[in-house]
């Protein structure tokens, strides 16, 4: 019974001084590598103009501006560029952060009939009513953590980027454009 504990234990050894010898990191006993990671800081709301403008008008007589027409109203997040395979993961992490569902693209098909007053605003000559669209601005940080000797973890930024994502809840105001 000693001889078979003994070759146990001496192939124990031998397997063991063979992985040392393999290669394997000295941090092998490390908790797992943490990945990459999101941070979504410098969140405020906004409204982002959609497609929906009406003709512009001479402002000099105080006109009242009207939109009447049935059309999908649409309007798409900004900031993606260069991330697009990423963005659903962000737009998850900011609607959590924001509790309210962010996403890429919002639309919304009606009948629009909507009236507001110009102002004859000094420099400007021209006005159109313009239906605007409540969404979420924010940044992102992305990082990975990086194993090092002594199961450390070095956190390293990847990037940062600014994104504007409209909103999924139907959330619209009318306002005037001037030039």
């Amino acid at each position: 019974m000693r001889k078979i504990a003994g070759s146990a234990i001496a192939s124990v050894i031998v397997a063991g001084g063979l992985v040392g010898l393999s290669g394997t990191p000295a941090f092998a006993g490390c908790a797992p590598d943490r990945g990459t990671g999101y941070t979504i800081f410098a969140k405020s709301t906004v409204y982002k103009a959609t497609n929906l403008k009406s003709d512009w008008v001479f402002d000099k007589t105080k006109p009242t501006i009207s939109y009447n027409e049935n059309k999908t109203s649409t309007v798409s997040a900004s900031g993606t560029a260069g991330v697009e395979a990423e963005a659903g993961v962000i737009f998850a992490k900011a609607s959590t952060s924001f509790s309210v569902t962010v996403g890429g693209e919002w639309s919304k098909g009606s009948s629009w009939n909507y009236e507001l007053p110009a102002e004859n605003k000094p420099g400007k000559t021209k006005v159109r009513m313009v239906m605007y669209h409540e969404a979420k601005k924010f940044k992102t940080r992305k990082y990975t953590w990086t194993l090092g000797g002594n199961c450390k973890t070095t956190k390293k930024t990847k990037w940062t980027k600014t994104f504007v994502a409209p909103v999924k809840r139907n959330n619209n105001v009318w306002g005037l454009e001037y030039k």
